[in-house]
């Protein structure tokens, strides 16, 4: 199996270095060299998924957090392959190249047991990453900067973190390893290693990158990256560092819980005041990863499976929130809220995908995001029963998440979807697109109706080692009983009212033809609350932002040492004793 494995990486780069040295002419050729390798990646790891096989060396680690994590980034792949037919405008080798070589260097990093190995792909994505959102031209340049800086510069955490777990343990391989925190340098390891993790997920207060890339990079790279593979890696690292690597740590924990819950609640209030369509479901990206973190940091059997099922959740309706963004966009040439309307009737397939997608990641029954948030909630009132005191705080502010998420959804479907029609030209996305949205959207339902003996048991049981536990359905069935219950009783007393119908107008004035109702100010009086003023003003002076704040405390330092060049050579000389009697200091205590 060890060697089947090396070989589906080494196909994937070899495929990739192919598709880079072909002309840009060749762009069918091109996209069915990448195709094929691939639905063939993807169908050996279900084959090899399906054996239920473990296996460990000293350079490879499979088991099934591992496996399911490799089986997600190979599926993910696929579905961008397909839908990149029709949505890739130019530099159809780099782009291909690119992601063949980002589908072996993920695969490799999630299969590695050794820490070289790990560093050296890990830091090998960050290069692809840089690439392909590089390929949206010179507007691409500075998001693309930024997110190296931020992604690239968390490599030397990761770095770090090991460096410091072999000093502690004097073991190079994950398998060899469940440290039990007790020093200072334990709990740095811990804290490097989450950095990392969060970093490449998107998790606060490393989640800029996101947002910023999201207007400029190409729909099919925000799809595959930030919304499916680096969620995938970011995760699977903290998972990996918090169920192996690490015991359990009641203050580390803590922490983790508090930054899932700050994660959720703050990037979602950002996404409520967005105008523009992608970058409105890049705060969600954001956000969701809070919801993955406190599931995980529950340190519970159901928390842990809620939040790895998230994980996996989010990968397949956030991929198909962006591809439907992009079918958006390319049909109407805009992704601003403002600018759209009424493309229900003329898009009927992506309005449907992403209705569902959208109900899904806004945790409504019965589809795959009620079941894990589902699973979070109980983790975290599990973990209260097991004595952690905080836990009605986290459960608070996930559900305050999850229902500003489908209110921030309501938004967008009413601004695209429905309404006016705006552009009277927009047809229907291309068949290529429409498969990968159709597909996503149906493992939605899927996932929802039968979560638990197809991905709780099937997947993240083996992935956990523990069997899927026994859920209780009967608060969430109650409550949907209720809900539709209520609902239809609404809507019948709302039959027996008389209705008046009048014409929409604004000031006295009767709305003409030309003018169009956006739903995009639904929510821009939450800017006028107190506490909210202050974070919508700080994020727009980035004063949340670690790379701008890195960047002004590395200018300020810059200056300071700019002053002490003062071309006096008495100056330099006052420097370089100080330095010699520093350095005997030291060793004279040595």
């Amino acid at each position: 199996m060890a060697d089947f494995i090396r070989l589906i990486v080494a196909v994937y780069f070899t495929a990739g270095l192919i598709c880079l040295l072909l002309p840009g002419r060749t762009r069918g050729l091109i996209w069915a060299l990448a195709l094929a390798v691939s639905l063939a990646g993807f169908l050996s790891f279900v084959l090899i998924f399906q054996q239920r096989l473990s296996y460990c060396s000293a350079f490879l680690l499979w088991d099934g957090l591992s496996a399911v994590v490799a089986l997600g980034i190979s599926f993910f792949g696929l579905v961008i392959s397909v839908a990149s037919l029709s949505t890739i405008p130019s530099a159809t080798n780099q782009y291909y190249g690119y992601l063949l070589w980002t589908l072996g260097a993920g695969v490799a990093a999630v299969v590695a047991n050794h820490f070289l190995l790990l560093v050296v792909f890990w830091g090998f994505l960050a290069i692809t990453l840089y690439l392909m959102i590089n390929l949206a031209g010179p507007q691409a340049a500075y998001p693309a900067k930024k997110t190296l800086i931020i992604v690239g510069g968390s490599d030397s955490f990761l770095l770090l973190g090991l460096c410091l777990l072999y000093v502690l343990t004097g073991k190079l391989s994950f398998s060899e390893i469940n440290y039990q925190i007790h020093s200072w340098q334990g709990a740095a390891a811990f804290l490097c290693l989450t950095v990392a993790a969060f970093a490449k997920a998107g998790a606060m207060p490393f989640h800029t990158w996101i947002p910023e890339i999201s207007e400029t990079a190409w729909v099919p790279v925000m799809a595959f990256l930030p919304a499916s593979l680096d969620k995938l890696l970011g995760i699977y690292l903290l998972a990996r560092v918090c169920l192996h690597l690490f015991s359990f740590h009641p203050s580390l924990w803590l922490l983790l819980r508090l930054a899932g819950a700050v994660t959720v609640v703050a990037a979602v209030f950002m996404a409520l005041v967005q105008h523009n369509m992608k970058k409105l479901l890049a705060y969600h990206a954001v956000s969701q990863v809070g919801y993955m973190v406190l599931g995980v940091a529950t340190g519970t059997t159901v928390g842990v499976l809620g939040g790895l099922f998230h994980m996996i959740n989010h990968a397949v309706y956030k991929c198909c929130l962006f591809l439907g963004a992009g079918a958006v966009e390319r049909q109407t040439g805009t992704s601003q809220l403002d600018d759209l309307g009424g493309l229900a009737r003329k898009m009927p397939v992506t309005f449907v995908t992403f209705l569902l997608a959208s109900l899904a990641i806004s945790g409504v029954p019965p589809l795959n995001g009620f079941f894990s948030k589902w699973m979070v909630y109980q983790g975290l009132v599990e973990a209260g029963r097991s004595g952690q005191t905080d836990w009605v705080v986290w459960l608070v502010m996930a559900m305050i998440g999850s229902a500003l998420t489908l209110a921030s959804f309501l938004k967008i479907i009413h601004s695209v979807f429905l309404g006016r029609t705006t552009n009277q030209q927009v047809n229907e996305a291309p068949s290529s697109l429409r498969l990968a949205l159709v597909t996503l959207a149906l493992i939605c339902v899927v996932f929802g109706l039968f979560y638990l003996p197809v991905p709780v048991s099937r997947l993240l049981g083996p992935a956990t080692g523990v069997p899927a536990p026994a859920l209780s359905l009967s608060e969430p069935l109650i409550f949907i009983v209720w809900g539709l219950f209520l609902g239809i009783l609404i809507f019948f007393l709302s039959l027996l009212s008389k209705k008046r119908y009048a014409a929409v107008f604004v000031g006295g004035e009767k709305l003409s033809q030309q003018m169009h109702v956006s739903g995009t100010e639904f929510y821009q009086g939450v800017k006028q609350l107190p506490f909210l003023r202050r974070m919508y003003a700080g994020a727009e002076k980035r004063v949340f932002d670690v790379y701008e704040v890195g960047k002004q405390i590395v200018g300020y330092v810059t200056e300071l040492f700019r002053a002490a060049h003062s071309g006096v050579l008495g100056a330099y000389l006052s420097w370089l004793l100080f330095g010699l009697l520093v350095v005997l200091s030291l060793f004279l205590r040595v």
